[in-house]
């Protein structure tokens, strides 16, 4: 990713459908190109990303001649200019974009020489795209348009309006939506819960395991109840019901989050219980309750970032490279490179955090290859850090493209983007533990 579109505004129906619009600026010469038998447009831009609260979406455009097939039979297939917008890479699959916009400009006098390219609310699909359409009746007179233009400067710019909600770290987290949520799995999960707690329930598969081995290898013990756990509620909700369909995963989730926030949130008072805790559920294969720590971490982050020590914020980047923690290497990356922006030496402070980073390595990881995990945390801090330079000089000095600066911040009379909390968990869990 070379480039980042910049948030230009945004607009509210209400809490949940806000929309941001980004503006990418694409400076070409029109070049035609000899393809096999035939000279033909064709101009590939360096792909840009929509970015907002350290989320981010990549996209490339394109600009070529293509064969558009006609209705009538009778007439052969036109060649037409199209310009196309292609979905590379994003935290999701699939992505809606509410609305695509283009116009071309003249990049001396800065008018507008053809404009009126749109694409009404489309889904991509990663690795996929499709044409930002110019009218019918038009079609003939934007291809002769850049016919005539080939060998000379022109500026695209592509207006990309997204949802809000796409931009929220959270989301990309298994979670059990508003929508879904089932107050019936929630109960059982408690109440499976309680008995564990209390000793009155029996689980078979912990009778041959004694107190000793339960020491040494308590992430087992997690293992069963939790395989344990999801059985029993699942059956307790069919046989209340025998109408119902229940959703596997919804009851996976439900109880991942009640077990985690009950039972394993307990053992987290220090960093180092933090990461023995990542590790356990990682090597113990239960990735429901991993996502589950990554929500807690994430949701912390997002919550106290204001006010976050650079130091906190550099281990939770190395133990997200080293137990891929996407989400929250996204939201931690997009941190760092704000405190690296706004140093009066940026490239100085990128030294200083590769040195800080190096030495907390050595404390986090034992007999491991030190260097590749500094190497490429390093690498995609000084990749973010250029392309956010680099729009922020040209475009708005005195912003940042992750700041939740007035253009970019949706209009739903809150001063700030607000964090949906799974069920009715605390406002600010560190009340509570301290990872020091």
């Amino acid at each position: 990713m070379d480039d980042i579109a910049v948030p230009i505004a945004s607009t509210s129906g209400g809490t949940d459908d806000s929309v941001i619009a980004f503006q990418y600026p694409w400076a070409l010469k029109v070049c035609q190109r000899q393809i096999e038998d035939e000279s033909i447009l064709l101009n590939v831009s360096r792909p840009f990303s929509t970015s907002y609260k350290h989320v981010q979406f990549t996209w490339a455009l394109r600009l070529t001649d293509e064969y558009v097939l006609s209705n009538n039979a009778a007439v052969d297939s036109n060649r037409h200019v199209l310009l196309h917008l292609y979905y590379k890479e994003g935290p999701c699959a699939e992505v809606a974009v509410e609305e695509v916009r283009a116009q071309i400009l003249d990049p001396v006098t800065d008018e507008t020489v053809f404009a009126g390219l749109a694409l009404t609310p489309t889904e991509f699909t990663r690795g996929s795209g499709w044409p930002i359409h110019v009218e019918k009746e038009r079609r003939a007179e934007f291809t002769e348009f850049l016919h005539k233009s080939v060998d000379s400067n022109l500026v695209v710019i592509v207006e990309i309006r997204m949802k809000e909600s796409l931009f929220e770290p959270l989301n990309y987290l298994p979670d059990v939506e508003t929508a879904f949520r089932s107050q019936r799995i929630e109960k059982a999960a408690h109440n499976f819960v309680d008995d564990v707690i209390s000793g009155k329930i029996r689980i078979p598969e912990l009778e041959h395991v004694d107190e000793k081995q339960a020491d040494n290898d308590k992430f087992s013990v997690h293992r069963l109840i939790f395989i344990y756990g999801v059985d029993t509620v699942s059956r307790a909700i069919s046989e209340n019901d025998n109408h119902s369909e229940i959703c596997e995963q919804l009851v996976k989730n439900t109880f991942a989050h009640i077990y985690f926030e009950r039972v394993l949130s307990r053992e987290i008072k220090y960093f180092d219980d933090f990461i023995t805790l990542v590790e356990g559920l990682t090597y113990a294969h239960l990735p429901a309750l991993r996502k589950e720590v990554e929500r807690f971490i994430c949701q912390e982050v997002i919550q106290i970032q204001a006010d976050m020590d650079p130091s906190f914020a550099k281990k939770l980047l190395l133990v997200s490279e080293k137990y891929n923690l996407e989400v929250l290497k996204m939201v931690i990356n997009g941190f760092l490179v704000d405190q690296i922006i706004a140093n009066s030496n940026p490239p100085k402070e990128l030294v200083n955090i590769t040195h800080e980073l190096q030495q907390m390595a050595h404390e986090i990881q034992e007999n491991e290859n030190l260097e590749n995990l500094v190497g490429t945390v390093v690498t995609d801090l000084q990749e973010l850090t250029r392309r956010v330079r680099r729009v922020s000089l040209s475009h708005s000095p005195s912003q940042s493209s992750h700041s939740g600066s007035p253009l970019a911040t949706p209009t739903n009379g809150s001063g700030s983007p607000s964090v949906p909390a799974p069920f009715d968990s605390p406002t600010s869990r560190f009340k509570r533990v301290s990872l020091a």
